[in-house]
Formats: structure tokens, sequence, C-alpha cells
């Protein structure tokens, strides 16, 4: 058996493996020298290269063991950066000019001729009826506010003709009814 054991080594000692043959030393060096090793325990700051004459004693080595890491400090919250100087505004593509005669377009609900002549009889009917209100009124007996209504009245019915003649009825209604309705709260008081 011992001659099988002393076989395997001088291959691995032809093989050039110089951790493997530590691995294969006479049980008797061995025993002789952890005795020794066990009473004065040297430092091992680097293992020393090993040679093929003397046999190898097996160490493990010592792996310096790392203090417990501390819980990261938490990051600070981000401050605002100071403002930035104001970078000169680039000119805005000229819009094309528009004559002030031409009306802007009107974006309003596609209704059928039926209906656009029922809402333009109503819109009529409530500029008619908000003028009627405004004559019943006497502007002098009103209170500083009602006069501010009074003038809110007439503004809205103003509006509410241009958007009739420029062909925006929808408008024209809603601004109609909303200086009929205020004309009608003023008669009231």
């Amino acid at each position: 058996m011992r001659v099988a054991l002393l076989l395997v080594v001088a291959c691995l000692g032809l093989s050039g493996c110089a951790t493997i043959k530590s691995w294969f030393t006479p049980a008797a060096e061995e025993a002789q020298a952890v005795p020794a090793a066990l009473a004065a325990p040297a430092p091992v700051l680097a293992l020393p290269a090993e040679r093929p004459e003397e046999p190898a004693l097996r160490q493990t080595p010592q792996v310096p063991v790392s203090p417990p890491r501390a819980a990261p400090p938490a990051p600070e919250p981000r401050r605002p950066s100071a403002p930035a100087a104001p970078r000169p505004a680039a000119p805005a593509p000229a819009a094309p000019r528009v004559p002030p005669d031409v009306p802007p377009p009107v974006l309003s609900p596609v209704l059928s001729a039926v209906d656009e002549q029922k809402l333009r009889a109503d819109t009529q009917r409530r500029i008619d009826g908000a003028a009627q209100r405004l004559r019943q009124i006497d502007p002098a007996k009103l209170a500083s506010g009602e006069r501010d209504s009074l003038q809110t009245v007439q503004s809205l019915l103003d509006k509410a003709r241009e958007a009739l003649q420029s062909q925006d009825i929808q408008r024209a209604f809603t601004l109609a009814d909303k200086a009929y309705l205020l004309a009608e709260e003023l008669t009231r008081r």
C-alpha cells in the first residue's frame, strides 16, 4: 500500500502540481509537525513557497475576518440648487399675421339647417326679452352693485348681437341667455 502511495506521489511530483503533493505527505512527519505547530503558532503573513524536497505542512490559511458592517448612513435630502441664470429666450416662430378685419374661425357644433334656424330664433327672442326688461329698469333707483349688473347685461347683449352677426349662433345664444337671466333678476328687485 505504501508503494502505491509513493507511486502516486512520484507521478504527481513529475506532473508539477505542488498543491496536490502537499495532500500526500507521510503521516509520521505530519504527526510530528502538528504538536510543534500547536505549541507555538506563528502568525501567517504570507504562504511560504513550497519546495519539492521538503515535505510541506498542511496549514489552513488564516483569513482575516472583517468587522461587521455598520448600516450605511441615510442619504441627505437633496437641496434644490440655486436657480440657474435665465437663458435668453429663443425667438418664437413668427405666427402668420391675420388682418384685423378678418374674424377668427368659429368653432361650434355642426347643426342642421332646421336646428340652426330654431337656435337663431331662440337667440333673437332672448336678446329682445333682455332688452325689454332693461327698458323697464330705472337706473337712478339702482344701488351701485345693481348698476354694475345693468352694465354687465348691456355688455352681454352687445356681444350676443356681434356673435349673431358673425354666424356664431351657439355663442350668441349663450350670451343672450346670460343677459336675459341677469335682466330678469334685476327687474325682480
